[in-house]
């Protein structure tokens, strides 16, 4: 049974710690034919992962546990339209979304029908076109003369649009992972795993997720027909990568189909584009990429073009094979991304002057000139800061934009469609949304979200909670140990990085790594770690007792530890 305690940390402030487990040996359990270490199988039971089964599957996943993706609904329909696209030699215009899922998912099409040769095309809009199937989208397919259009990763709520296109003699597919409204758009097929009539199993794809599946189906029929006894047939493991950094940048949850395709994805020695080699010199990243990289590096850098310029950008990088054309794309992504960072700083030091974050359960923030691509931003790096569900808006004349982000309890996108009275216009789902409100309207919204939120979950106060795996004595730290827990990765929402704790640890020696980032060694009478600190005020003292957070893993070939968090140790507690 978990123990909750609440301690004041080193810099006195107040934190709420879970403490779910306690592994003091490095001892070894048999589960049928799989021998674990004791604080591994306590750490998979802590996510739901408890049997024989369960453990193998999440352990060593398999692309033979893909599920079959005509359990989607419509996806026979959506399938059927397009075979009869390519045998009559209909071009085909994909629909994308301005975000790392959208880009990628636009990317993953292109290159399939590419590599089948059907003449493509694609549309990304910019931020100042709106989200999801737009009229300009659908115009510039009518005047290339195209017949069909699929949309990736947005469409769900473009029900007027879709109403158009036909009208106009364009079928319209919609790829979707968004939550449906209550009444689905009338195009020729909608696959989206959240309509509540599939029979899909995993509900949390990602738009790429969604789009992989799609081009799953449809190799799977063309194959049938015989299609590639002329034709090259695609290696879909390839494009994995794509998958998996779409997967990753929408925080959609790293289990089943996701962890599958990510974990995948993330190994893949043989990229589908040198856009993503690029990627990784232009961020400073050298060998495999992990989750933690292209959440903090890749994904940024990407989703910069379409948070201020046009994501179009980042769809001829995945594109081209020019090697020196993709590099200036890179290295642009990188500029851009270095102007994002300036904007969401000053953002985020406007909001901290505005917000009363004591008062509020749902920290809903306005202000005039905050650029509306990067308000989404924001609110990640405010809700995270103080640990509540944040709405940041920027204001216009008389309609504004904002956007939220929330916590992994919480479900926002809930929470909004209770408000959807006083919105002109909302989307998403429970950790990220997107509003359009009057301005006359702010005020308002803000006292009814946060009064829904605290009927739902009580008052939110600020205390950041820490979910701690295993209270450990360092002993049982070993290389074998280290490795075996990073077949746990790829780490992410709902598989978070685990937490431990250990009570009375002695701090017998410190230095500095690369001048600015503290290390401390660090003793429990058991064993003794050096442990690096990423918050460069850490000051941790020799010959002082502390309680001490931290992570441990594999990094590079090398076990690496790190503090999250320190407490003066209570003797005799």
């Amino acid at each position: 049974m978990s123990e909750i305690i609440e301690l004041n940390n080193i810099k006195k402030l107040k934190k709420k710690l879970t403490l779910k487990q306690k592994c003091f040996d490095n001892k070894k359990i048999d589960i049928g034919d799989l021998k674990l270490y004791d604080a591994t199988k306590k750490i998979l039971n802590n996510r739901g992962i408890n049997s024989h089964k369960e453990i193998k599957d999440f352990l060593y996943p398999s692309l033979n546990n893909l599920y079959n993706p005509f359990l989607l609904k419509d996806m026979d329909i959506a399938v059927s339209r397009i075979v009869d696209a390519i045998s009559k030699n209909e071009k085909i215009f994909i629909v994308g979304d301005y975000d790392t899922d959208g880009v990628t998912a636009t990317s993953l099409m292109l290159k399939f029908f590419q590599e089948i040769g059907v003449e493509t095309d694609f549309y990304i809009p910019t931020r100042n076109d709106g989200y999801g199937l737009s009229l300009d989208a659908i115009k510039k397919a009518i005047e290339l003369n195209f017949g069909l259009i699929i949309t990736v990763d947005n469409g769900i709520t473009s029900l007027d649009e879709v109403d158009f296109a036909k009208v106009m003699g364009i079928d319209v597919i919609v790829t979707d992972h968004h939550e449906p409204p209550e009444e689905l758009p009338n195009a020729y097929a909608v696959v989206n795993p959240k309509r509540k009539d599939s029979k899909f199993p995993f509900k949390e794809l990602s738009g790429a997720g969604v789009a992989f599946n799609l081009l799953m189906a449809l190799r799977n029929k063309l194959r049938a027909m015989n299609f590639f006894q002329n034709h090259s047939q695609p290696n879909l493991k390839k494009y994995l990568d794509l998958v998996a950094l779409g997967t990753l940048a929408d925080i959609v949850p790293l289990l089943d189909e996701n962890r599958i395709c990510v974990r995948f994805g993330l190994s893949s020695q043989d990229y589908s584009c040198i856009g993503i080699e690029s990627l990784k010199k232009v961020s400073g990243i050298n060998g495999n990429l992990t989750s933690r990289n292209v959440s903090y590096s890749i994904a940024p850098r990407i989703n910069a073009a379409g948070r201020l310029y046009d994501a179009s950008l980042v769809v001829d990088m995945f594109m081209k094979e020019d090697r020196l054309e993709v590099e200036e794309i890179a290295q642009r992504l990188n500029e851009i991304n270095n102007e994002r960072r300036k904007l969401q700083t000053q953002i985020v030091s406007d909001i901290e002057k505005k917000i009363n974050y004591t008062d509020e359960s749902v920290i809903v923030a306005s202000g005039k000139g905050w650029h509306r691509g990067v308000i989404g931003i924001a609110a990640n790096t405010i809700s995270y800061k103080y640990s509540k569900p944040a709405i940041i808006i920027s204001e216009m004349e008389k309609v504004s934009i904002g956007s939220g982000r929330s916590l992994q309890e919480i479900d926002l996108f809930s929470a909004i469609k209770e408000t959807g009275d006083m919105l002109e216009k909302f989307g998403g789902h429970k950790m990220a949304v997107g509003i359009t409100i009057k301005n006359d309207c702010i005020d308002n919204f803000r006292e009814k979200i946060n009064k829904i939120v605290e009927e739902k979950y009580g008052k939110l106060s600020f205390i950041e909670s820490y979910d701690i795996d295993c209270e450990v004595s360092l002993e049982i730290f070993n290389r074998e140990f280290l490795e075996e827990l990073s077949q746990l990765e790829p780490f992410g929402q709902s598989n978070n990085e685990p937490l431990f704790f250990v009570k009375h640890a002695i701090i017998k020696d410190k230095k500095m790594v690369l001048e600015k980032y503290p290390k401390f060694l660090i003793s429990d009478n058991t064993h003794d770690i050096w442990m690096i600190s990423f918050d460069r005020e850490m000051d941790l003292k020799i010959g002082y007792m502390y309680d001490i957070v931290f992570t441990a893993g594999m990094n590079n070939g090398y076990m690496s530890f790190a503090v999250r968090d320190a407490f003066l140790s209570k003797i005799g507690g």
